[in-house]
Formats: C-alpha cells, sequence, structure tokens
C-alpha cells in the first residue's frame, strides 16, 4: 500500500503511512515528500504511523539518506511536525534517532489525531499562521458535526 499525503489544507500535509510498503512504493512516498520540502515555502506536517511496522533495513538506510539530503530544506520551511506513534518500539525508536539526529524544527509525539491537531493548531498560531489555523479548526469542527 502507498503512503497517502492530504495537502487539502496546505500549509498543513498530512501524512498517513500503511501498515506495510514494498520497497518501490516507499521511494514513491520520499518522492512525493521531496515535491513538498522542495516547494522552498513554509509548512507544517503531521506524519501518522499509528498503523505501521517496523520499516525495513532498506528503508530505514533511505530514510537517513533523504533526511540528510533534505535537511537544510526541512530546518529552513518546516515550521512543526506531529508525528502520531502508537507502538512503544517505534516511539522509542523515533526517540533515539531525534537523539542522535536532531530534526532541527518544532516537533511532538503523540498517540492519536486530535492531539496531533490540537499541537498543530497551536504551532500555526505561535508562527504566525492564524488564518491557516483557523481553516484548519473549521475543517476539525466541521468533521466532529459530521461525526454526531
Amino acid at each position: 500500500m502507498p503512503v497517502t499525503f492530504d495537502a487539502s489544507l496546505w500549509p498543513l500535509l498530512i501524512i498517513e503511512y500503511p501498515p506495510m510498503q514494498s520497497d518501490t512504493e516507499y521511494e514513491e512516498g520520499l518522492a512525493r515528500l521531496s515535491g513538498f520540502v522542495q516547494r522552498r515555502e513554509p509548512y507544517f506536517s503531521i506524519i501518522d504511523t499509528s498503523h505501521v511496522g517496523m520499516p525495513n533495513s532498506t528503508q530505514r538506510q533511505r530514510q537517513v539518506e533523504w533526511d540528510r539530503t533534505h535537511e537544510v530544506l526541512m530546518r529552513t520551511w518546516g515550521r512543526g511536525t506531529a508525528f502520531i506513534v502508537t507502538s512503544p518500539f517505534v516511539r522509542v525508536a523515533m526517540s533515539l534517532y531525534f537523539h542522535v539526529r536532531p530534526l532541527g524544527t518544532p516537533y511532538v509525539i503523540v498517540a492519536d489525531m486530535g492531539s496531533a491537531l490540537t499541537w498543530m493548531v497551536a504551532q500555526m498560531e505561535r508562527t504566525g499562521f492564524t488564518v491557516e489555523a483557523e481553516r484548519v479548526r473549521e475543517r476539525l469542527h466541521a468533521r466532529a458535526q459530521r461525526a454526531r
């Protein structure tokens, strides 16, 4: 299954990883992500790994290479990232990774989309993206109304 990207609330990008990906699908996801990062404009991201297993060694290595290649762009244009992580093992692995290779932008690791969106709206407001934050808030409110 391929990774999905939702840029309908840009500059907020929501990325959802599936339970399993082939190496080809993983590469395609990195290529799509590169396109967003290379826009050279401020962005925020929510990365949902709540359904994902541990990537294989090839995918982990490619992620490290991708991070190194895009590090300057992410530090320059990234305004905040919320990671949704439900696996204790993945949470520990991410914490170790960020200890060795700091992300360079504000981030949070949370357990669900609601917490990620709450943090993200506050982060958008803190960095001057108040109109965009309100758009995200309105979408959340509409989604909550439909769920009733």
